[in-house]
């Protein structure tokens, strides 16, 4: 079944876990195309979803590396596992320690 959600309006915003704690914003929409329809894979949640949006990873890496700043750092959120109210802030639907980190770090350093 599918479903069809604004998401332009959940763009940005905080996303709460099933604790209700804070995770990140909503940064990033992982889509693939399957006969002519886009399908959400998943949600990336935090500073470092901010850097995917952009296609920055490469470059806030280096920019943090030089600063002293901790690399940004965020969640992969499958698709199935958001929720999005009419009302209210989207909200994730398993706890922060049962989502995959997403990080600016290189692979090797993870």
């Amino acid at each position: 079944m599918s479903r069809i959600v604004p998401l332009e309006r959940y763009v940005g915003k905080p996303v709460c876990d099933a604790d209700g704690r804070n995770i990140g914003r909503l940064h990033e929409i992982r889509v693939r195309e399957d006969a002519g329809e886009l399908l959400v894979l998943d949600y990336l949640v935090g500073g470092a979803g901010l850097l995917e949006r952009f296609s920055l990873t490469e470059l806030g890496r280096e920019i943090a590396f030089l600063f002293g700043l901790d690399r940004p750092e965020g969640y992969v959120v499958p698709w199935d596992c958001m929720l999005f109210p009419g009302d209210g802030p989207p909200r994730c639907t398993r706890r922060a320690a049962e989502l995959e980190r997403l990080s600016a770090r290189p692979r090797e350093e993870r």
